[in-house]
């Protein structure tokens, strides 16, 4: 949704527009027409503003099908006529119904199966049905509802009757939660049925609504009546209403086997081929959103637009409302991508808004990225640039929902949302992302989903938890300002950058990915990726061989942050760089003369500050030796190491030289396996790393290949779990008789070589 402010006979811009080929500010524009809207609802609705959402827990029932069928009379501003609603009881001893229409209409004749049933006026918006019996877990009942009056929504929600250079217009607008303004409905983001919707206007009007139009019957002498009917789920608030003079045109859209018309209404004062065209660009983004996200959901059915009285757009299932504006790309495709995430995919609450809005938001961009003709990557980045949010102290989710301003806040619910889905991108790489839209699709088209719901889509598609990134970037408020500093480093011919990174922002420090885009030899431009989750933190990553003449922090951004500055480089910890044998390395027994643990910079250490120990033969007496040239200390086993799991530990006892910071030892990485260099970018943390010295064919690691290996063998191929229960610290790896890495059937006759000696 992209909205300016329309107020039945005008339309009030409050930001001007480009008409540069992106038209960046258009989602301003929309933000501040909505700011503005509901200031003027809450003068018409009160202090409180807008009537509260439905009661009703959706739980108790499921409606499966509308049969709208009212009259629109522009001149008396009049709507009338019924609902026939279609509902499932989806709980034992289920009495009564509660519906939304506002108390402004006079309703005739409420009835189920022809009985009249009471009902009561909860609020102005909430009636409280009391059903003809009780009904039971699928049962199926049938409410008609019929009513008149003269409605009063206007302004951001509801129904509007105006005249435009003297014709009549009426359009509709529902979203958040207006269809009670001008029809009767359950109103449940995640009860979404199929409709019916039968509108009966004057002759010289056309109605375009959502789904297929099955027929226009002749009322009389002077009516029409259009019968459109929508055979995929929608929720109530994108059923809509576009009837005035219209011109129509359209076209074929063809992908794969699919072929679906493509349908518009435009004012007749605006039909010009150059408009047409103008329109048209949804053809080709048809094209490009189904190649990225899958076909289009309503490819049975149509997708159009239908010109309308506000200046902006609304995502209609099937039929976007568009204002009148031409030029706006941007626009364009933000309410077709809508058609995506929003209609086919909805948000479950309104505090989950950003999933339909954070969603269309950066499908701009991606269309930017993708569309024929683009740049590609550069494109994507310079359409990021253009929706930065001015103002990111808030949340994503919209935790206050009674407040209308909030749930559709430009700077949060669309491009701080936008740019969360753009980081989350580079966050799990762009294979990962695609898929997770994919699956997230899969799981709920049709239907309604919550933000912890498409977190549980994203983890498993990554295979990692991400609560740290929700938690920072959709639950929690603010971004990070970033200042840094580097150096480069050469030890054992291997060149490293040193990187210093200060978040300034205050509060809890933000974890992310950070690309590092160095210049090198040659001018060759190299992208590393570090992990920055500290307020103030050392990170050390190696680099290509050639000197490194500059460091850029984030360069296309990929982050959200607030500011980011260079600074003076600070000394931090020592870290390690190098380990032989290297952490999880696999080695022959009696392979290892000595072991080498290698620093980043001058450390003081002595060998009480290293541990050697087998988990099944206990500590290893060493020697130890420093060299102050190449800051190595070697430990020396002062008998052969045995077959065994050996742990070595280095202990954050060791300081650096010059700083006496704590070695910064730690050997877990969250971004790969790679442990080294080692240390999570502060001081202190040992490092403790695992090495296996193995003789294959030895599974009961005894120093001999025997007999006394074959049950043991067969339990490792097995049952690897229980072999390491029954045989603690003997290495698995002793079973890789054939030397493949594997520990399988295909060790059999290897191991049947080892027993014979041959």
């Amino acid at each position: 949704m992209r909205i300016w402010l329309a107020v039945a006979g005008g339309l009030f811009l409050f930001s001007n527009v480009t008409h540069a080929q992106e038209q960046p500010d258009a989602g301003n524009v929309c933000a501040q027409g909505k700011a503005a809207a509901m200031r003027l609802m809450s003068a018409w609705y009160g202090p409180a503003g807008i009537p509260a959402p439905r009661l009703e827990r959706s739980a108790d029932t499921d409606v499966q099908h509308y049969q709208l069928n009212i009259e629109l009379s522009p001149s008396a501003a009049w709507v009338g006529g019924s609902n026939t609603m279609t509902v499932r009881s989806t709980v034992d001893n289920l009495t009564t119904f509660d519906i939304r229409l506002q108390d402004i209409f006079t309703i005739g004749a409420m009835t189920i199966g022809g009985t009249p049933v009471t009902w009561t006026h909860l609020d102005s918006a909430n009636i409280h049905v009391t059903l003809d019996r009780t009904y039971n877990t699928d049962e199926v009942f049938e409410l008609y509802v019929g009513y008149s009056g003269n409605p009063n929504g206007g302004g951001f929600g509801g129904i509007t009757f105006r005249t435009r250079n003297g014709a009549p217009e009426v359009f509709t607008l529902s979203e958040p939660w207006f269809a009670h303004t001008w029809w009767p409905a359950k109103d449940d983001l995640t009860d979404k049925t199929t409709a019916d919707l039968w509108f009966t206007v004057p002759n010289t009007m056309v109605v375009g609504s959502n789904g297929l139009l099955q027929g226009v019957d002749q009322i009389g002498f002077n009516k029409l009546r259009y019968r459109w009917q929508s055979s995929y789920p929608a929720a109530d608030y994108l059923y809509s209403i576009a009837a005035t003079n219209y011109h129509q045109f359209g076209t074929t859209w063809n992908y794969g086997n699919y072929s679906m018309p493509l349908q518009f209404f435009i004012y007749p004062e605006d039909d010009t081929p150059a408009h047409q065209q103008d329109w048209l660009i949804v053809h080709t983004a048809l094209t490009t959103y189904s190649d990225l996200f899958g076909v289009y959901p309503f490819v049975n059915e149509k997708y159009g637009m239908a010109e309308f009285g506000w200046g902006g757009g609304m995502e209609h299932q099937t039929l976007t409302s568009i204002g009148p504006y031409f030029g706006w790309e941007s626009g364009y495709v933000h309410e077709l991508a809508h058609q995506w995430w929003g209609d086919d995919v909805t948000c479950a609450t309104w505090h989950d808004i950003w999933l339909n809005e954070g969603f269309a938001d950066y499908c701009e961009a991606l269309w930017y990225e993708n569309k024929p003709g683009s740049t590609g990557e550069p494109a994507l980045h310079q359409a990021m640039a253009n929706r930065r949010p001015s103002n990111t102290s808030g949340t994503v989710y919209c935790y206050d929902i009674s407040d209308v301003n909030r749930i559709f806040d430009y700077n949060l619910t669309y491009l701080k949302a936008g740019w969360a889905l753009h980081m989350l991108r580079h966050v799990v790489g762009d294979t990962a992302f695609y898929q997770i839209l994919a699956d997230y699709r899969a799981a709920y088209q049709g239907a309604a989903a919550t933000t912890d719901e498409f977190r549980a889509v994203c983890e498993s598609v990554a295979g990692r938890d991400l609560a740290w990134y929700f938690n920072e970037w959709i639950y929690g408020g603010g971004a990070p300002n970033y200042r840094y500093a580097w150096r480069q480093i050469v030890l054992d011919g291997q060149r490293y950058v040193e990187l210093y990174v200060q978040q300034t922002q205050g509060g809890t420090p933000f974890t992310m990915p950070v690309d590092i885009q160095a210049t090198q030899a040659g001018d060759a431009i190299n992208t590393y990726v570090v992990w920055n989750d500290a307020g103030a933190e050392h990170l050390l990553f190696p680099v290509a061989s050639g000197s490194v003449s500059a460091v850029t922090f984030d360069p296309k951004p990929w982050i959200l942050w607030g500011t980011r500055t260079t600074t003076s480089f600070v000394e931090g910890p020592p870290k390690i760089v190098t380990m032989s044998p290297a952490p999880s390395a696999t080695l022959p027994a009696a392979g290892v003369s000595s072991l080498e643990v290698v620093f980043h910079k001058p450390v003081t250490a002595q060998a009480s500050n290293f541990a050697l120990v087998g988990a099944r033969g206990g500590p290893v007496s060493v020697t130890y030796a420093y060299n102050s040239a190449r800051y190595a200390a070697t430990l020396t086993p002062v008998a052969p190491l045995a077959t065994d799991t050996y742990t070595l530990t280095v202990a954050d006892a060791i300081v650096d030289q010059a700083s006496q910071h704590a070695l910064d030892g730690e050997l877990v990485k969250p971004d790969g396996p790679n442990p080294l260099p080692s240390g999570d970018g502060l001081a202190g943390g040992s490092a403790v790393a695992q090495f296996y010295m193995t003789l294959a064919g030895d599974l009961n690691c005894d120093g001999t290949v025997d007999f006394d290996d074959i049950n043991p063998f067969v339990l490792a191929i097995s049952d690897p779990a229980q072999y390491a229960v029954n045989f603690p610290g003997c290495p698995l790896a002793n079973g890789d008789a054939n030397g493949d890495g594997l520990v399988d059937f295909d060790d059999i006759n290897p191991f049947v070589v080892l027993l014979s000696g041959k």
